[in-house]
């Protein structure tokens, strides 16, 4: 199997009810292998802050992207 020098690893989970990411660089890893950075999302609602926000996209008349998660949600 040939070997790849990647400069960061992602995943990205897009669930039905929240969805979020994190993801690693190299060098990161390699300092540190348990270090992974995630999004904060912050919920308006009640200014709170999750690594995950709510599943919901919001478009406009044209079908334009608007906002995603917790903001596209209020």
């Amino acid at each position: 199997m040939a070997s790849k020098n990647y400069l960061l690893v992602a995943a990205i989970d897009f669930g039905t009810t929240y969805s979020g990411y994190a993801f690693s660089t190299r060098t990161d890893f390699q300092r540190e292998p348990t270090t992974v950075y995630l999004k904060q999302w912050v919920d308006p609602a009640s200014n709170m802050v999750y690594n995950k926000t709510s599943t919901c996209i919001l478009f406009d008349e044209s079908v334009n992207f608007i906002k995603f998660g917790f903001e596209a949600e209020a």
